[in-house]
């Protein structure tokens, strides 16, 4: 559970005033409160609270949040990819005409990978320089904009009315490379080189636009329902991930079986953002991030130290009942011991930089299972002392991307 969906369960009197997000045990307490499942006020307390906390009010702003009985029945269940072959095949499907799209309208863009994700799909284009034919001046690889997402979404509508059939193909390795040269797509080719059987398969569009793909999809582009497909927003991602390797264009979608469906997910979306925690911390004095500071790090302010103090009492107690000990450990140790838990071999690139500490070579923690470790080799221990269970509340660092 993330950090603040624990606040929107908790949230008493004079405490944070958070919304719950799906899938949070608060929602689970938004459900129940419109009577998709019968408990009553007391059990909903009962359920979300600590014996301590029960007989304190819930924030009045959390209560506000619970969709009263008129609304409850406009609520629609979405389906997701796990329980629904048919929207998985839909989002596939939708991202290889997004890409056709695209290449009909830009055709030096450049295909890299197009999955399906939780809530929808992307694909991933670069865009080239060209040089100009009159001038013969670079001209800068083209940046997405808003109006391109409109042109995208009329032409993927055009391809959906066209009804193409969408077919499989299987050829060899070979074939599969000619293919690809011949069209010069590179990025392709890496995709290819990454495949380690054999056949190779290929859906097609028609006779209009084929990739590399295992599939599924749907037996035509007419299957496809265009009203419930929409394009999101447009953001930057590294080819493979890697910082040193082409930037690439990537295009968020959602797409659903209905447009209720997707007018539903927008109206999450709009949801979600009322109760975006960057908004709520500055809106509610809770926390700031001092850019003098450093980008990204948190300030708690007195509000904010409040609702964390109780979010971690909640933790704490929690885990006492479970018969978890709490502990606490250095936030810096000896690089060996980072060498002798594995972490400096395979996950240097995700650690900061080590300090000369007296002569020897320190490294902030990323991690505190090897700190739990030493602890439980103080002394000799027994099976018969068997299981341990600690737990901390510890804070690690790790050098991720942004």
């Amino acid at each position: 559970m993330s950090f603040f969906a624990v606040v929107a369960s908790i949230a008493v009197k004079r405490g944070g005033a958070f919304a719950p997000s799906a899938g949070t045990t608060a929602s689970r307490f938004a459900r129940a409160a419109t009577g998709t499942i019968n408990f009553s006020w007391q059990q909903q307390q009962q359920l979300l609270l600590p014996a301590q906390y029960q007989n304190q009010r819930l924030s009045a702003r959390l209560l506000a949040t619970v969709a009263p009985e008129a609304e409850a029945a406009e609520i629609v269940e979405l389906p997701t990819n796990d329980n629904d072959q048919e929207l998985l095949r839909i989002r596939h499907s939708s991202a290889h005409v997004m890409a056709m799209a695209v290449q009909q309208i830009f055709p030096d863009a450049q295909v890299t990978i197009g999955p399906w994700i939780d809530n929808g799909f992307y694909y991933d284009f670069f865009f080239p320089e060209t040089t100009d034919p009159e001038s013969g001046e670079t001209v800068p690889a083209r940046k997405l904009s808003e109006h391109d997402l409109k042109l995208i979404k009329k032409a993927m509508d055009k391809i959906i009315g066209k009804n193409y059939p969408i077919t499989r193909e299987e050829v060899t390795r070979q074939e599969a490379e000619r293919r690809i040269k011949e069209i010069n797509e590179p990025f392709k080719m890496e995709i290819l080189d990454g495949i380690k059987t054999e056949p190779i398969t290929i859906y097609h569009i028609g006779d209009e636009w084929w990739d590399l793909c295992a599939g599924p999809h749907v037996e035509s582009t007419g299957k496809l329902p265009k009203k419930a497909i929409a394009l999101q927003s447009v953001a930057g991602a590294y080819w493979r991930g890697d910082e040193k390797r082409e930037m690439l264009q990537r295009i968020y979608a959602t797409a659903w079986k209905d447009p209720i469906q997707l007018k539903q997910y927008k109206k999450m979306l709009e949801e979600a953002k009322k109760r975006d925690h960057r908004v709520l911390g500055k809106k509610l004095d809770l926390f700031s991030i001092q850019e003098d500071a450093g980008g990204g790090l948190v300030f708690w302010h007195p509000k904010g130290s409040k609702v964390r103090r109780l979010i971690e009492d909640f933790w704490k107690d929690a885990h006492v009942q479970d018969n978890y000990d709490v502990v606490y450990s250095p936030h810096i140790a000896n690089l060996d011991l980072w060498k002798t838990s594995g972490h400096y071999d395979f996950y240097r690139q995700d650690m900061f930089d080590q300090m000369d500490v007296e002569g020897e070579q320190y490294q902030i923690k990323p991690m505190n299972c090897p700190f739990h470790c030493l602890m439980y080799k103080d002394q000799m221990r027994s099976y018969r002392d068997l299981p341990f269970r600690w737990a901390e509340l510890g804070t690690v660092y790790r050098y991720g991307m942004s």
